[in-house]
């Protein structure tokens, strides 16, 4: 998995244009605290109801997101409306590849490698 970007202030910004399931790119209101795009980072756009969907984004510039994988992490592409909140998150396939990374770490310890 490549290194992942996060940030811890990211502020709830909204689409400026609808999107639909296989645009790969799209713009927001503002994108203040969202990482710089140097390394892929995750996304939510609609959380928490029907229509939500995680984004994979491989870049930034300005209110400007590439996007490199939709419907990740256990989502399905969806289309989204202008005005749909967008949240930058934590994805789950990063937590894991955390706790695999210990694990296996904690194991090579115990075994003296």
């Amino acid at each position: 998995m490549l290194r992942r970007e996060f940030t811890g202030a990211a502020l709830r910004t909204n689409l400026s244009a609808n999107i639909s399931n296989s645009a790969s790119s799209f713009s927001v209101t503002d994108a203040v605290g969202f990482p710089s795009g140097s390394n892929p980072f995750a996304i939510v756009v609609d959380r928490g109801t029907s229509s939500e969907e995680k984004m994979l984004i491989s870049s930034r510039s300005g209110t400007t997101f590439t996007v490199q994988t939709r419907g990740y992490d256990g989502t399905v592409a969806k289309s989204h409306d202008s005005g749909s909140f967008v949240d930058h998150i934590l994805d789950a396939a990063t937590i894991q590849d955390m706790n695999t990374t210990t694990y296996d770490n904690e194991i090579l310890m115990w075994m003296g490698v």
